[in-house]
């Protein structure tokens, strides 16, 4: 039988720089993968496959395990990443986990 099938994010991936910080933020909280999906109306496997870089979320679930953790994404131009990464060094305690780029 052919291996035809195969998941679309293969572990050996570098890890998405916004889930390592939602898994961070969940970890921080101390709520568990389980409680985490039950908040964002997700199945567990759901976030584990995503926390693992098995899977290529959709924004609507990256959306709701943002809210559920106290986070809001945002769109900004490439052009401001550097100058909104800097205002947000300013604003946050350096033990929040957030780092410049």
């Amino acid at each position: 039988m052919p291996d035809s099938i195969s998941s679309p994010v293969t572990a050996a991936a570098t890890p998405d720089p916004l889930v390592a910080t939602l898994a961070q933020a969940r970890k921080r909280l101390l709520l568990t993968q389980a409680d985490l999906a039950a908040q964002a109306g997700l199945s567990r496997m759901t976030v584990q496959r995503l926390e693992s870089n098995g899977l290529d979320p959709r924004l609507s679930t990256l959306h709701e395990m943002a809210r559920v953790l106290g986070y809001e994404l945002l769109a900004i131009p490439q052009a401001a990443h550097a100058d909104v990464h800097a205002a947000l060094a300013r604003h946050l305690p350096p033990a929040a986990g957030h780092t410049a780029p």
